[in-house]
């Protein structure tokens, strides 16, 4: 193995290893720097594509988060913009995923976004798991240019890897750890009776709290001094009344569900 492809593989294997942590954004950074230089990635999660609501769940880079989250917002307002991502989801084959690349037009308002935060172009990976969809998008920043042909193939190649890593995410750890909420949580959201949130049992919304944390049945039984039964009752309980099927589904809901002071 030459030089290059052990370094490639150690970055792979710090890549994976970061996964369900903090750093996770910043050493995909890294990684894909190694054939392309990317400003900022995110990614678009749709819970239940019957009923397609997507919402931003992940983002990383050099773009504040503030503004990267506040034109997210404003992305997903444009009808033409929530459909075509929409689209996309819904069109990636069963197994694998779809890739493409798009520069904004001339004059339109998502350009305008674009040249305020000195992005060019992006490419995006799109996917269906199940029931649940996921549309990882990378930027490209202005100084650095469009993607030359080279580059787009080499992102090609391991553009699916970042976005598998994105998805186990979202099985694995909770919403927070997505730099997704702003110290909101379930209970937070009963109290001020938002939604469906406010018709669970304070027990149930400790529950969800400890499952949005990233917390197992079992590591969330030893906290509480109860029964593995007793947690995973509890957890049915919560998913009906907040209608939904899954972990993942009710970290999405928590994603999309507005917060109050």
């Amino acid at each position: 193995m030459d030089s290059s492809s052990f370094e490639n593989h150690h970055g792979l294997a710090q890549l994976i290893v970061a996964a369900p942590k903090d750093a996770f954004g910043l050493t995909a950074l890294r990684f894909l720097s190694n054939v392309s230089r990317i400003e900022n990635f995110g990614a678009y999660h749709i819970a239940d594509l019957a009923q397609p609501n997507p919402a931003l769940s992940f983002w990383s880079g050099r773009i504040s988060d503030y503004w990267f989250q506040r034109d997210a917002d404003l992305i997903l307002s444009s009808k033409t913009a929530y459909s075509h991502i929409i689209t996309q989801i819904q069109n990636a084959p069963s197994k694998g995923v779809r890739i493409d690349r798009w520069r904004p037009k001339a004059g339109s308002n998502r350009n305008a976004i674009y040249e305020r935060n000195g992005v060019v172009e992006r490419v995006a990976v799109s996917s269906k798991d199940g029931r649940s969809g996921l549309r990882s998008f990378y930027l490209r920043s202005a100084t650095d240019g469009c993607f030359n042909d080279d580059e787009y193939a080499a992102l090609c190649n391991i553009l699916p890897i970042v976005h598998s890593l994105i998805g186990l995410r979202h099985q694995v750890v909770g919403t927070a750890r997505h730099g997704a909420v702003d110290g909101a949580n379930a209970t937070r959201l009963k109290d001020n009776n938002v939604g469906s949130f406010a018709e669970l049992t304070q027990r149930e919304t400790e529950i969800c709290d400890l499952l949005l944390d990233g917390k197992s049945i079992t590591a969330s039984a030893l906290q509480l001094g109860v029964s593995e039964s007793t947690i995973r009752t509890l957890r049915q309980r919560a998913f009906r009344k907040l209608k939904v099927g899954s972990a993942r589904e009710l970290m999405a809901l928590f994603i999309q569900t507005p917060r109050t002071s």
